[in-house]
């Protein structure tokens, strides 16, 4: 029998929906045992001469697994803890260094031999070992794990034991110091990064409560090691005691770092030397606090360290509990990285630029998935959309008004009493029928699946039933509650658990092709949970505590659903579409993801670029925010701003609260829908840009919104920006206004031509260095502009939805530099199916220069399956820079004819304009100005 006793604030919420989030749910760092203690070790360790942690030479080998093919340096750490007159205690730590082969990178690991007698008193169910396979879930499965040939020899550098470790062609030397434990890496012979120059190296080592007096160092604390004395987390039974790690790193002549998503705050990661850490912790924080370091619903543990020659990459592949200090300095960056539990896993990452760096951790974590071209059209959902005939009018009535959309949403009471893998009869008695009248006009649903399974029915017996379902810290089923009330979990972790939730994910979708996945409230969230999520006590396939896999729980649910989707291609030919709350590291191979339950006012509008920037940079582009906020309601303006900034995220979704007013866009008055029509209008006619950008992501993991640094990381200027974009390769850039009444915005510009992307004026930036324009926003324009020297690609024809652009032809349009040069790819596909990774895919390749047009077909099958519209139907090319020659003819050379098309000059003498110049962008063409 399981007995709990709800917390007021279970209640509170239950009243009243829309409540902000309250921090005193969440812990501080100074009530969070771990992060508490390591503070603490720092502040003392700094001032004291003392020195724990030493290499064992004796201990070092170096050695090629021959089933493997790794090569290893290995050796000990070990850890002394000084006693008066007795011997002192040794703990030894294992210590392993390695090169992968595929990458400029470093991976070393250190663990923990447990050999105290602890370990036999714990009970049989649990796991004593330190959790080491967060990486099994991180790294892409398809990842090659060989690591490249090492090489070292020992030296002595004035009583300082030093080893130095070289990867096979030399451009990594590390530098590892015996004496107390540090090491030195340098990138192309210079001086990189640090670790442990500040000695924060502590992996509080197994022990007993009796025991502790006698082992804990001079610098450390014993606050809140046995037990927790946080209000919402005293039954936590912290079984193993103290367990956690903490290790610095210092970024040598670095100023900026960026990463650790996710959090509500700038771009550039703030000096938290007198604040609070940032925690990377998965969990649950409606209406979550914005410009705050604390958590919010994903993780992804990298830090990009970036200057405008170099970058380095920090990723702690750790899945617990995790907070992180950052510290400016004058000549570098120093950074704390303290976990609850776990081992020390560290890759590091080396490149010459933060793309190179993104580019690497998408190798090792996996690639972005290339969605449905549908998937980055606009998504309207609600919570909730009420039955079928609603959803059927919404569908209705966005044709009506002529505003494309390709998926509509159901939030979780389309479920019958909220149980998943169910229909609620009286509302959405005929699924099957409404699903095929969305199918028909080319429409995709979303319904929400989340991994607590309300007891005593179907789903929930069957995973009790084989064993699947998250147990408490007495190996018993645990109960929770959640939105059904009486909850379990499922499992994702284990084996069979997966195997039970692709069952009844495929009975569920039953053949149906345009039915796809939400997944919500998968940190995973717990109403009366410590933290709004699970105790961390609970018990986990393989006998691991959940504060070891915490982070990784939600990927373990998407990754499986999505296998469960994709595994039925041969019956629905379609790519899955899946969306995820919770995320870590590897999470982009299958799911979009969004900044969870904002709220309708400026400030989340705002903060919702970095947030979105954030993502983008460290691998995980498919991402966007609530337009225009979950909660509440958005005055006119706030809509057609949000609209404005929201056509550019990655995966374009409105959603509203059920306690908000119905806002779908035919509703809003003039000239407020119009506005929002013209903008949505425009989102789908730059689908082939955007298209693009996303196989570009999907190649080499570059990001969809791109910061001004990422893209003109020669200018300092732009490391602090985080309020305007580039979109991809495109050239596009924009400046959403964020702030009410505001009718102009200040934009920072390169070098350069720019053109206004409605109007095609121009203006030119001379000179070498960044120049500050305002540029004119009425509420009916926003600021957005092509850089000279980049070719857009577009579909100009209005359509109800992406699959019925199918037919339609493109548009070029072509945007010189001041040098009259300019050049974009185009990529293209059935837009649905898997069949682009069998080679059924064009990639153009088309250049202006010289006033002459060229397209070279990089990439088309010899027999193309897609027999979508493959011709150009329109060029528009703007005339300002004034390296554009042309006439009233122009002639097209391709296979070995010579055609002559017209050429007009725009009304407002503009542009120049080509229409129907009998070209195609599968086949390769000259066209002479």
């Amino acid at each position: 029998m399981h007995i709990h006793l709800l917390p007021l604030w279970f209640f509170i919420i239950q009243i009243i929906p829309v409540l902000g989030f309250t921090d005193y749910l969440l812990k501080t760092c100074a009530q969070s045992g771990f992060c508490n203690r390591h503070r603490f070790y720092e502040a003392n360790i700094k001032e004291s001469k003392n020195r724990y942690y030493s290499v064992d030479k004796s201990s070092i080998e170096y050695y090629k697994e021959e089933n493997t093919h790794k090569y290893v340096f290995k050796a000990s750490i070990i850890k002394t803890i000084p006693r008066p007159d007795v011997n002192d205690i040794k703990v030894e730590l294992p210590f392993t260094l390695s090169f992968f082969e595929d990458l400029t990178s470093l991976r070393f690991t250190i663990d923990e031999i447990r050999t105290n007698r602890l370990t036999e008193l714990l009970p049989d169910f649990l796991n004593t070992y330190r959790y080491n396979e967060t990486w099994k879930w991180a790294f892409d499965s398809e990842f090659n794990l060989y690591n490249s040939e090492l090489t070292y020899k020992e030296s002595n550098w004035l009583s300082n034991d030093i080893i130095t470790i070289f990867n096979e062609d030399e451009s990594l030397k590390v530098e590892l110091y015996t004496n107390s434990f540090l090491l030195k890496v340098y990138y192309d012979n210079k001086l990189s990064i640090v670790i442990n120059e500040e000695q924060l190296l502590n992996i509080e080592h197994l022990r007993s409560k009796e025991e502790n007096f006698q082992q804990l160092l001079p610098e450390e604390s014993s606050f809140n090691m046995f037990g927790d004395n946080f209000e919402y987390s005293k039954a936590d039974s912290l079984r193993f005691g103290p367990e956690s790690v903490g290790l610095d790193f210092s970024f040598i002549g670095y100023k900026n770092v960026f990463g650790i998503p996710e959090h509500a705050d700038s771009l550039r990661l703030k000096d938290t030397s007198k604040t609070e850490p940032y925690r990377l912790f998965n969990v649950d924080v409606f209406e979550y606090n914005v410009d705050s370091k604390m958590p919010t619903y994903g993780t992804i543990p990298l830090m990009i360290a970036a200057n405008p020659t170099s970058s380095i990459g920090v990723f702690w592949v750790n899945a617990a509990d995790t907070w992180v200090d950052i510290n400016y300095k004058e000549d570098k960056i120093s950074s704390h990285w303290i976990s609850e539990n776990g081992i020390v896993d560290v890759v590091l990452l080396f490149s010459k630029s933060v793309a190179g760096i993104t580019e690497q951790f998408t190798t090792l974590t996996g690639k972005p998935q290339l969605p449905l071209l549908s998937a980055i059209g606009y998504h309207q959902c609600r919570w909730n959309y009420n039955d079928e005939a609603d959803v059927l009018n919404v569908d209705s009535e966005m044709d009506k008004a002529h505003i494309p959309y390709d998926f509509i949403w159901l939030d979780i009471e389309y479920a019958d009493s909220r149980q998943y893998f169910t229909w609620k009869p009286n509302s959405f008695a005929t699924p099957k029928k409404m699903l095929k009248k969305l199918e028909n006009l080319g429409r995709q649903l979303v319904v929400l699946l989340d991994p607590h399974l309300k007891v005593d029915y179907f789903a929930s017996d069957k995973c009790i039933e084989n064993g699947v379902a998250i147990n408490d810290k007495n190996n018993k089923p645990y109960i929770g509650h959640c939105w059904p009330g009486k909850a379990i979990w499922i499992d994702a972790l284990n084996p069979l658990g997966k195997k039970i939730w692709d069952g009844l994910v495929t009975v569920f979708v039953d053949k149906v092709k345009n039915l796809h996945m939400w997944n919500d409230m998968n940190e995973p969230s717990i109403f009366d949970g410590p933290e709004t999520t699970a105790p961390k006590d609970l018990i986990h396939f393989g006998g691991w505590e959940h504060r070891s896999v915490h982070n990784i729980y939600g990927l373990s649910v998407h990754e499986s659903t999505y296998e469960s989707l994709k595994s039925l291609k041969s019956d629905r030919d379609q790519r899955p579409f899946l969306l995820t709350r919770a995320y870590y590291a590897g999470s982009q191979r299958s799911a979009a993801v969004w900044t969870g339950d904002n709220v309708a006012n400026w400030d989340y509008l705002r903060i919702s670029i970095p947030m979105v920037l954030t993502n983008n940079i460290v691998g995980f582009p498919f991402i966007g925010a609530d337009v225009a906020g979950f909660s509440g309601n958005p005055e006119p303006e706030l809509l057609v701003r949000w609209y404005q900034a929201g056509i550019w995220y990655p995966f374009f979704r409105a959603h509203a609260h059920i306690d908000s007013k119905r806002r779908e866009p035919y509703l809003f008055d003039e000239p407020i829908k119009s506005i929002v029509r013209d903008l949505i209008v425009l989102r789908y006619a730059l689908l082939p840009t955007l298209y693009t950008s996303f196989y570009n992501s999907y190649i080499s993991g570059s990001p969809i919104m791109k910061p001004m640094f990422y893209e003109k990381p020669e200018f300092e200027e732009f490391y602090d920006v985080d309020d305007q974009f580039y979109i991809g390769d495109s050239g596009l850039l924009t400046k959403p206004v964020v702030a009410p009444e505001q009718t102009t915005v200040d934009m920072k510009f390169a070098p350069g031509i720019y053109y206004d992307y409605f109007t095609l004026d121009h203006f030119v930036i001379k000179g070498n260095s960044v120049i500050e324009k305002t540029i004119e926003t009425p509420l009916e324009k926003s600021a957005v502009f092509i850089e000279g020297g980049h070719i857009l690609t577009r579909k100009d024809r209005y359509r109800r939805s992406s699959q019925l652009t199918k037919y339609d032809a493109y548009t070029l349009l072509i945007s010189p530099n001041l040098n009259g040069f300019a050049n974009g790819i185009l990529y293209v596909d059935d837009g649905i199916s898997f069949e682009y990774q069998n080679g059924q895919y064009v990639v153009s390749n088309f250049t202006f220069q010289d006033n002459k047009i060229t397209n070279k077909v990089i990439h088309s099958p010899d027999e193309l399956a897609y027999d979508g519209n493959m011709s150009i139907s329109k060029i528009i090319i703007p005339i300002g820079s004034g390296k554009v020659k042309y006439s009233n003819v122009a002639t097209v050379k391709m296979n070995s004819n010579k055609i002559v098309v017209n050429v007009s000059i725009s009304d407002d003498k503009k542009s120049i304009i080509i229409n129907n110049p009998s070209l195609s962008i599968d086949t390769d063409w000259e066209l002479i100005l």
